[in-house]
């Protein structure tokens, strides 16, 4: 008797054993399941999405021709759409599979619903196997109450929408806005030449324009020296000579950090015009540029 049931230990054993192996698949392993976040307060006409990520070896593909229905309904939840998208990793497939359920449930109380169990086939040459995604419960909740005769009386009036504190947003735009048009402004005051602004149409700012046009050669360097005596003459009121620039200076104080750069150019233009001396006119020109830049932004109080 003891033998017999010792047999009988070891062959259930046996076919435990053995019912088990079959149940394993070493050629899937299910990576991951993402439900929908939350699993109560669900109510009818609500979408739910589930993704699946299964990695498989690289000889065995899904079969697309046994995968869910789109539009199949199950106990009120139907299935909208499902999308698989393949990608390849260290010789094995990577399945990430989106399944979207919508849901159709009628209940006049809170009901335990379920999203239903999925079966995902994978085929090669000679074989095949199963994946088997599991259901996944969520708490259904009714629209009305049960019982409910007329919907009249347990209607509730519509609530308007709260009002934003946007004062703090209007200052802050009110803010950038100053800015930008304090920025906006600095720039032209820096930088425009444009005779239509008369605050910016200064002496020097008009020999500065006049200088940019003219060509670096001879001709040019002297039209340039004319241009700007003429600018120290306009703005001193007379004609301005080079022992007369320390006066012009204390009655011109915003010229001063230039004094030794007006010095030259009297020096440099009194022997190019009436000495005849030759200078390169092209750095001449480019000397002068700077000194009708740097009088004009002085000009303007810069």
């Amino acid at each position: 008797m003891k033998n017999l049931m010792l047999k009988c230990l070891i062959l259930l054993s046996l076919v435990s054993f053995s019912a088990m192996s079959e149940g394993q698949n070493t050629e899937a392993k299910l990576i991951k399941i993402i439900n929908p976040p939350q699993n109560h307060g669900v109510q009818i006409g609500d979408v739910l999405h589930r993704t699946v990520e299964i990695e498989v070896q690289e000889s065995y593909k899904l079969s697309k021709s046994i995968l869910p229905i789109k539009g199949r309904n199950l106990d009120g939840i139907e299935l909208k759409d499902i999308q698989a998208k393949l990608s390849h990793s260290s010789g094995k497939n990577k399945y990430l599979i989106n399944l979207t359920y919508q849901v159709f449930v009628s209940a006049s109380k809170p009901a335990l619903i379920q999203l239903p169990k999925e079966h995902l086939t994978f085929t090669a040459d000679k074989s095949n196997f199963i994946v088997e995604v599991p259901r996944w419960q969520f708490w259904y909740a009714a629209l009305v109450p049960e019982g409910i005769l007329n919907a009249k009386p347990v209607m509730q009036p519509q609530h308007k929408a709260d009002l934003q504190n946007v004062v703090s947003h209007q200052v802050k735009l009110g803010l950038a806005m100053a800015l930008l048009a304090i920025g906006v402004l600095g720039l032209l005051y820096m930088n425009a030449d444009g005779r239509w602004i008369p605050w910016m149409n200064g002496a020097f700012a008009q020999a500065h324009r006049k200088l940019k046009k003219l060509p670096k050669t001879l001709e040019g360097q002297k039209q340039a020296s004319v241009f700007m005596h003429q600018a120290f003459n306009q703005t001193y009121g007379s004609n301005l000579f080079d022992y007369e620039v320390d006066k012009f200076l204390l009655s011109h104080p915003q010229f001063s950090k230039f004094k030794n750069q007006i010095r030259d150019f009297f020096d440099q233009s009194n022997a190019f015009l009436f000495a005849n001396h030759s200078t390169d006119s092209s750095q001449y020109m480019s000397e002068l540029l700077k000194l009708s830049k740097h009088l004009r932004d002085c000009e303007r109080g810069a």
